[in-house]
């Protein structure tokens, strides 16, 4: 879209335009003639100095956007837009080229946000084609990335790759939303985008020394999270070829993978103690309460191994609290349909079973009702003391 200022000012010269007077319109004449960018804009700094109010005022600011452009001054071509919007909000040429440029402006004052937010609004008003869409929503979408508001920053750049998604410059922004929200499930994400970015060609591909440094970054970020290079050239031709990962698509973390091999050998060595853990880690996720209620209420608990760590009455006890995964920590606790006819020391080995009755997230305890006789590791009561003679 470029400025029809000069053809405007041609026009108005060669009418009955209201001037304010002849030397407006000879200044105006001598503007028109002027080819040289670099020479026009003295003359527009006079005549906005002379004819600060003029009826032209819109004109003169195209023309100097159309100036700075020729010199390819874009931070002065953002300005130029700017006051045209701010002059006439409804403006279509202002709010165009400032949502065009705004997001390669660096960091923004607020105050220059909320104008980014007008344009976009202009351009988004009735009904604008797919290509003034995608302009509108990664104004928005730079602009929520500025004020840190990632989730509506993911939103609006989501709206453009729907509208193209063969733009890199958008994957890789979008990626980068995506890290930045630091959540749990954005990093998996967050590398497929890096790597849509890296892998478009075409049109809407990246500059070439950009997408090589993209490149490096994403290997660097991809070993950083799987721990290894190892899958990262299937990402990446697995990217290029579809702008949205595969249903159900993951990338297992470093951490992920140093647990499933703990689980592995753990299952080897005590298959009982790796059922409690991975049946422990259901419970403590984020749909702990649902797999309680659905898979281990009013259920058998097999026989496990644990340790001791207080029973309660200490000298007859009916409840036992139990420690598996950690001697220190807290985690079963057994409540006996009989009392024990002595106490136990804390740290007692014992292995235990009985029938799952409740359970509370935290601090973690998962209640079992048993019966002394299905309690082994007690120990036996004292012998009374022999009667001397």
């Amino acid at each position: 879209m470029r400025p029809l200022a000069l053809l405007l000012l041609a026009a108005l010269c060669a009418s009955a335009a209201k001037w304010a007077d002849h030397a407006e319109y000879d200044l105006a004449l001598a503007i028109r003639a002027e080819a040289v960018p670099q020479k026009r804009l003295p003359l527009l700094d006079e005549w906005k100095r002379r004819y600060p109010a003029s009826e032209f005022q819109q004109a003169r600011r195209e023309l100097y956007f159309s100036a700075y452009q020729s010199l390819g001054d874009t931070p002065r071509m953002l300005d130029a837009a700017g006051e045209m919007l701010a002059a006439q909000p409804d403006n279509a040429f202002g709010a165009y080229w400032y949502a065009l440029l705004l997001p390669g402006s660096g960091t923004a004052p607020a105050s220059r946000l909320a104008l980014g937010e007008k344009a976009a609004g202009v351009l988004l008003a009735g009904a604008p084609d797919a290509e003034t869409q995608v302009l509108a929503h990664r104004a928005l979408a730079w602009i929520r990335w500025q004020r840190s508001e990632f989730p509506a920053a993911e939103d609006e750049l989501r709206a453009c790759l729907k509208i193209d998604p063969a733009r890199g410059e958008l994957a890789a922004w979008l990626g980068t939303v995506l890290a930045l929200e630091k959540q749990p499930e954005k990093p998996v994400p967050a590398l497929w985008e890096f790597a849509r970015a890296v892998g478009i060609r075409g049109a809407g591909a990246l500059p070439d020394d950009r997408r090589k440094s993209l490149r490096a970054d994403l290997e660097r970020l991809y070993t950083s999270y799987h721990g290894e290079a190892a899958g990262l050239e299937q990402l990446l031709a697995a990217a290029a070829a579809a702008p949205d990962p595969p249903a159900g698509f993951t990338i297992e973390s470093a951490g992920d993978i140093a647990l499933r091999k703990q689980d592995e050998a753990l299952e080897r060595e005590n298959p009982r103690l790796a059922d409690w853990v991975r049946m422990r880690r259901q419970l403590e996720g984020p749909d702990g309460e649902k797999f309680f209620a659905g898979t281990l209420r009013n259920n058998p608990f097999a026989r496990i191994k644990g340790t001791l760590m207080s029973s309660d009455p200490p000298d007859k006890p009916t409840q036992l609290v139990i420690a598996v995964m950690d001697q220190a920590a807290p985690e079963i606790v057994v409540k006996l349909s009989a009392e024990f006819p002595n106490g136990a020391l804390s740290g007692t080995p014992l292995e235990f079973e009985g029938t799952v009755d409740s359970f509370t997230r935290g601090p973690f305890t998962l209640t079992l009702l048993s019966d002394p006789e299905k309690i082994s590791g007690w120990p036996e009561p004292p012998r009374p003391a022999a009667k001397k003679k």
